[in-house]
């Protein structure tokens, strides 16, 4: 029995804010993305969604007197440089009363039987009313084959309706319309989602009973209170489950959505994830509710030194939200010692609301080796570039540290294998004083950090200087292994 893994193909065409250059020059902006599922639990096939905005492509007048635009969409898929599906249509919106921008988007799906194996999916979306050139994009698929027991990938739902018959959209007896991206914007307050298990039946045997378990973990691993749940399943061709969370009150963040299947001794058979953000600015942080924190008695009491607790709560601000590290500023300056206890419990409370303690540990563990490696004579090593990296995202998984390479300031270079939803993301620091232990962040790969094409320039400043502006590396820097060490940090 084959299984589908899915690789999730998440391909961005300008999406750009509606005030963008692009969207002047009516340049479609679309969303793709796939997940991998079994027909019947046997056959696999890909699901294709294709989301585009509205506001993005030009109306024409059609008989009845409103508008409608048309998008040209050709999906190709190859394995191993042989066609092996093609496909172009024209996809059509929703009438509308007039040709101005449109708020809505609409959406298409397709569903491809493929057999097991590595794909390269070809798109390429054009407005046909506006007549204006396609945008293009190259992306890969894996279809993975196991007779375990497992999960098809992890559909996230906009939302779903009972069809009176079934169509492209219908799965497990509803229509799904899909949430192409993982980003959950602070007006949407439910999170949907949608999986299927296969091969049971075939390894537990019929009649036999299985637990599937849902949940919401932060980026600790910790599994929050009131995101959790479970279902009770007797073994089958397939399983489904769809679930939907309240977020109203999930805090911004990075998260995971997991799911996991245990047989009746509690024994795990099977697991998936799927990553999102949450944006929730207006879940703020109530002094009321920090007030009202019973510590007695708790780990966050026994510390009563006012210079050591405010030493702690600073080291919280790697993974502190912007309303955590705007409220632990305020407070540290007054330097009320048991709103500070408070705030410090209910912290680690909503992290692990069953031990907060325990994950305090933890974390200070982490906090110890951060200062001890990387403090300078001035700063503490959670006030360090390096410190903050290293506790915000964990150890790196490789580590090149260069300090007397010619030409260059002493550098370091992090590989992350996986950050969240990132796969190999890297981390650039560097010393240009020589002298202290304070390595300053020059370029990151990740999401939401520095971004320098010149930083190879900045390592070899001291003896290398160029006029040219879009230069990116250096030239003639005999023994420099920076490049290497880049692409190959071991």
């Amino acid at each position: 029995m084959r299984r589908l893994s899915f690789l999730k193909v998440l391909l961005l065409f300008a999406l750009l804010p509606a005030s963008s250059k692009l969207c002047a020059q009516h340049k479609v902006q679309a969303v793709f993305n796939t997940r991998n599922f079994l027909l019947n639990g046997e056959k696999p096939y890909v699901e294709t969604y294709l989301m585009v905005r509205g506001n993005t492509v030009r109306y024409r007048k059609i008989q009845n007197g409103k508008y409608q635009s048309e998008v040209e969409v050709m999906l190709a898929i190859s394995k191993g440089g042989k066609g092996i599906f093609a496909d172009r249509y024209t996809l059509l919106s929703p009438e509308t009363d007039d040709s101005l921008g449109r708020s809505f988007n609409f959406i298409d799906q397709q569903r491809i039987p493929l057999d097991t194996g590595a794909y390269q999916i070809e798109l390429a979306v054009s407005d046909l009313v506006a007549g204006t050139p396609p945008v293009n994009a190259q992306d890969s698929l894996h279809i993975l084959q196991t007779d375990a027991v497992a999960f098809s990938g992890i559909q996230l739902v906009e939302s779903y309706t009972k069809p009176e018959k079934p169509g492209k959209l219908t799965k497990g007896g509803f229509d799904l319309v899909p949430h192409l991206v993982d980003y959950y914007a602070p007006e949407e307050n439910q999170l949907i989602f949608y999986t299927e298990i296969y091969n049971t039946l075939a390894n537990l045997g019929s009649g036999q009973r299985y637990l599937v378990r849902y949940m919401i973990e932060d980026q600790q691993g910790t599994t929050l209170e009131h995101y959790s749940g479970f279902k009770r399943y007797t073994a089958s061709e397939v399983g489904i489950l769809m679930h939907e969370f309240n977020i109203e009150r999930l805090p911004s963040g990075n998260y995971q959505l997991i799911v996991e299947a245990r047989n009746h001794e509690n024994i795990l058979l099977a697991k998936g994830k799927q990553a999102f953000y949450r944006s929730n600015p207006g879940m703020q942080i109530s002094l009321d509710d920090v007030s009202k924190a019973n510590i007695l008695g708790s780990f966050a009491e026994n510390i009563r030194s006012k210079d050591t607790l405010a030493d702690y709560i600073k080291g919280l601000h790697a993974i502190s939200s912007h309303q955590e590290k705007t409220f632990a500023s305020n407070l540290i300056s007054t330097g009320d010692l048991q709103m500070m206890q408070q705030f410090f419990f209910t912290f680690w409370q909503n992290r692990n609301p069953a031990d907060p303690g325990a994950a305090w540990l933890k974390y200070h563990i982490e906090l110890q080796k951060v200062n001890k490696q990387f403090s300078t004579s001035i700063r503490r090593g959670y006030d360090t570039d390096r410190g903050r990296v290293y506790l915000q995202y964990g150890a790196p998984d490789n580590r090149v540290v260069s300090q007397h390479e010619p030409s260059a300031y002493p550098y370091e270079i992090w590989q992350y294998y996986k950050i969240g939803r990132q796969s190999n993301r890297r981390f650039v620091f560097y010393n240009p004083d020589l002298v202290t232990n304070d390595y300053t962040l020059i370029h990151s790969d990740a999401l939401g950090e520095i971004m320098n094409d010149q930083w190879q320039l900045l390592l070899v400043k001291r003896d290398s200087q160029t006029n040219d502006i879009d230069a990116t590396s250096p030239a003639g820097h005999f023994g420099t292994q920076i490049q290497q060490n880049y692409q190959s940090p071991r």
